[in-house]
């Protein structure tokens, strides 16, 4: 395997939770939170069955609502 290819890998900075009906439900900043509180709500997201987005940037931003299916 190429080193110059691992060492480049980027580790996320934070998540958005996509409901199944599309609607972005949360947002998670992993620098600004608790190691055992991401947890928790990055665990009960995929348990209410959400899709994670990681998120790379250094700032991003995203537009969270209540989701349409009452999931």
């Amino acid at each position: 395997m190429n080193k110059s290819i691992m060492t480049r890998k980027l580790k996320p900075n934070g998540y958005i939770a996509v409901c199944q009906c599309g609607k972005t439900v949360g947002a998670i900043d992993l620098n600004r939170t608790d190691r055992q509180d991401s947890s928790r709500i990055l665990g009960k997201w995929i348990m209410d069955g959400c899709e994670l987005k990681p998120k790379f940037a250094s700032t991003w931003q995203t537009d969270v609502s209540p989701c349409i299916c009452g999931g």
